[in-house]
């Protein structure tokens, strides 16, 4: 298609001139070029420059140039084309539209001077060169043609190659098409007669450029050109007023045509952009109008009270939420200094103090607004709290402070909420402090008798003189009394789990050992079922765990008794596992028991919950030890759980951390494990119970002890202050004078034991050091092995602080 379209070209602008004798006033073919490389893909270029140099090489040969002449002319044309496209499309890119100003100019000064004045020196020397004539008028016609032709032809294919773009911006109007055919009436009428009237064209194609734009500029363009290229050839028109032949026919006409074209193209694209502008502005304006009235609507409707004030504090604007807000309409508040006339009386100065203080932190620290509570007066008289969130209003273009926007919001529900939230947290806290004081009240109560029946019922059973009747029934005793002290102990830990007040014991432990002592604490009991207790996986365990034995001690108690105690036949099996990576123990005890229903898992962990009734009238149970296996388990960053297949069994499974100890940690575990009392020691027991004064008595004595005994706090102090002591075992909960208050006058008051370890001796539930006095504590109901190690540690503890003190 190219090479056809630029050989017709090319053959119409040489043939009809040469047969009048006359040279090409305009060279279409160059612009036919350059609008079809502008139209398409830089890869597709080749093709088309080649279809151009075959089409041009045709038209030459068929109009009887010299080959030489033809093919160093044609050449220039097809360099001439590559430059106008490669320097339009380095400029305005892959898109070239030239109702835009930037590539309208662009064009004028690469196709319409730089390109072609080039190309017009070389091709008009050569030409000069090989026909002959006068240099300067053969680079004059040369580059005029040129410049004509791709002023003319490129615009008008561009312009029909974006008709639809075109069209789409501006349609083709009435008024457009009238201006056109009035266009082609006003050419035609000059050039069917010989008068000077070219001057009245270049008006019209202004006033069609006005109307088209781009797309009427172009076809203007061509129009008059067409009309004055075949009318001017047909010796018709002003311009043949001129010498037959002579070149100023040719130059006329070609200054005529580039005056029009140059006058009507750039008049095309100021007045789309003008159009662009105005089109611009009247969409800011109505989005400016959109955007006000949608503000303008958040505002009124909002629940919230927006508020306007110049930097002097006049309110300048109200949201209508006064109305419901204050009571006040919104031009009650419009002119007055702030909120101050709203404001309580005696939060007025505050608030002022405050907002002042922000607004000037905003001001130099650019941070966003904070809230300001205060109590405000509506217009009825009725005293309710808003909060505020001063802000500052910025001018848009300078970023300079104008004015003061504030939010305010009605808070008075919400402070109401507070205020019972508060003293529904006191009436907690005051409930707590109360529950607290009853558990340990009741565990005073509760573990002081029991401290005196297991311990003389051990002192007892260790009697080799024992009649076998006798030892069964103290054996019940124990029995009995170590199921009371279970169910009490699961009572107090719990409450403890739910008070977040449970202390881990970290201490060097090997993990095994647990295990074996808790299978054989169950072994007769399992065996009288002939139930078989295992164990697996126990050779591979560490044996130096940071773990608080005690905890998972009394975890593994509950999960095996509970094993045993609803297996009738089987075994129960305990696994275990160690994670060298993750520092964790994994522990599960199955068994072949009757299993849980899957509907009954979720109610194994909580509180006070038997899966079964029958089960739970059948084996009794207070339906807290598994929810304290979850509790210890957590608490020991852990998880438990279950899987169960009903008539066949369940395991319980569960993880805690349990990094390895390290030498020190040993070392000092080794070193605790020795827990013998100094020979002759002086212990002073305290405690208002005569039954655990005895007992306490007969361990110790036992030991090669001196013990004293003191009936309550006052006999404690008196006692204390007559002799030195190696210990003082002191009892919280006694009349007269409780423990802590005892404790606190031996450590005031300069006698014989200031500095002697006091070991505090109660059954209270409550943990912690009351007042920070005591060096140690044994809880009620108490072991020998327990009494003895809590004794041992406190005297060597202050042993090594005398050594030290004294170096």
């Amino acid at each position: 298609m190219a090479a056809i379209g630029y050989a017709l070209l090319a053959y119409l602008c040489v043939e009809f001139p040469s047969n009048r004798g006359q040279a090409a006033p305009i060279w279409l073919s160059n612009g036919f070029g350059v609008a079809c490389l502008l139209s398409c893909r830089n890869r597709h270029w080749p093709a088309v420059l080649l279809g151009c140099l075959v089409g041009g090489l045709t038209a030459g040969a068929h109009v009887g140039d010299l080959q030489t002449v033809n093919l160093a002319l044609v050449s220039c044309n097809i360099f001439q084309i590559l430059a106008c496209a490669w320097g339009m499309r380095r400029v305005c890119g892959q898109e070239v539209d030239l109702g835009r100003a930037r590539d309208m100019i662009a064009f004028a000064l690469i196709c319409g001077l730089a390109a072609p004045i080039a190309t017009g020196l070389i091709a008009a020397s050569i030409h000069t060169a090989m026909r002959g004539g006068v240099l300067l008028i053969n680079i004059g016609v040369w580059t005029l043609g040129d410049i004509l032709g791709l002023m003319t032809i490129t615009p008008c294919l561009l312009a029909l190659v974006r008709i639809r773009h075109y069209l789409k911006e501006r349609p083709l109007s009435v008024s457009g098409v009238g201006c056109l055919l009035l266009l082609l009436v006003v050419t035609i009428s000059v050039f069917i007669q010989s008068r000077p009237l070219l001057f009245i064209i270049p008006p019209v194609m202004l006033l069609v450029a006005w109307r088209l734009e781009v797309l009427g500029a172009a076809l203007s363009a061509t129009l008059v050109a067409v009309v004055a290229v075949i009318f001017t050839m047909a010796d018709l028109g002003p311009i043949t007023q001129l010498p037959d032949g002579s070149p100023d026919q040719a130059i006329v006409l070609q200054l005529f045509l580039a005056t029009a074209i140059f006058i009507s193209l750039p008049v095309a694209s100021i007045q789309r952009h003008r159009r662009e502008m105005l089109l611009s502005m009247t969409e800011a304006n109505a989005a400016v109008v959109r955007s006000e009235a949608r503000f303008r609507q958040l505002a009124e409707n909002a629940q919230d009270m927006i508020v306007h004030s110049n930097l002097q504090g006049v309110i300048q604007y109200v949201s209508p939420a006064c109305v419901p807000m204050l009571g006040y309409a919104p031009e009650e508040l419009i002119g007055r200094l702030g909120m101050a006339t709203v404001v309580h009386g005696n939060d007025r100065d505050a608030v002022r103090d405050i907002v002042v203080e922000q607004i000037n932190h905003m001001v130099h620290h650019d941070s966003s607004p904070s809230r300001v509570e205060y109590r405000a007066i509506r217009k009825d008289g009725q005293v309710i709290w808003l909060e505020s969130r001063p802000g500052l209003q910025h001018d848009p273009l300078t970023g300079a402070v104008t004015g003061i926007t504030d939010i305010v919001r009605d808070v008075t529900e919400q402070k109401a909420m507070e205020r019972k939230l508060r003293e529904a947290r006191n009436d907690a806290e005051a409930a707590a402090a109360v529950k607290s004081e009853f558990l340990a009240n009741m565990s005073h109560e509760l573990r002081t008798p029991l401290t005196s029946v297991l311990g003389f019922a051990r002192l007892v059973d260790e009697d080799p003189d024992l009649t076998p009747d006798a030892r069964r029934f103290i054996g019940r005793v124990l029995s009995g009394g170590k199921a009371l002290l279970t169910t009490i102990n699961d009572i107090l830990d719990f409450s403890k789990l739910e008070a977040g007040q449970l202390e881990l014991k970290l201490e060097v432990a090997a993990p095994d050992e647990i295990i074996d002592e808790v299978l054989d604490l169950f072994s007769l009991e399992a065996g009288a079922k002939g139930v078989a207790l295992r164990a697996e996986g126990l050779a591979r365990l560490p044996s130096d765990l940071m773990i608080d034995s005690g905890r998972l001690r009394q975890v593994l108690l509950n999960l095996v008794g509970n094993a045993v105690k609803f297996t009738e036949r089987g075994a129960i099996t305990v696994s275990a596992a160690y994670d060298d990576a993750g520092h964790r123990l994994h522990l599960s005890v199955a068994d072949t028991g009757p299993g849980i229903a899957p509907e009954d898992v979720d109610l194994l962990f909580r509180r006070f919950s038997q899966v079964d009734a029958g089960l739970t009238r059948k084996h009794g149970g207070t339906g807290l030890g598994l929810a304290i296996c979850k509790g210890l388990v957590e608490a020991m960053d852990g998880q438990i759980g279950v899987i169960s297949v009903p008539r066949q069994g369940a395991c319980f499974s569960f993880d805690i951390a349990a990094p390895p100890a390290v030498g020190l940690e040993i070392q000092a575990a080794q070193d605790a494990a020795v827990s013998l009392l100094p020979p002759a020691s002086r212990v002073l027991v305290v405690d208002d119970n005569p039954a655990n004064r005895e007992l306490v008595h007969a361990i110790l004595t036992a030991m090669g002890a001196e013990v004293i005994q003191a009936a309550d706090g006052e006999e404690g102090v008196a006692a204390a202050a007559a002799r030195p002591f190696d210990a003082i075992l002191m009892d919280l909960r006694m009349p007269r004078l409780d423990g802590a208050q005892a404790a606190q006058r031996i450590r005031d008051e300069d006698g014989p034991n200031v500095r002697t370890p006091i070991i505090a001796f109660s059954a209270d539930a409550r943990p912690g050091d009351p007042d920070g006095v005591f060096d140690g504590a044994v809880s009620k109901p108490m072991t020998a092995a327990g009494l003895i190690e809590a004794l041992s540690a406190a005297m060597a503890a202050s042993t090594a602080r005398r050594f030290q003190a004294s170096a």
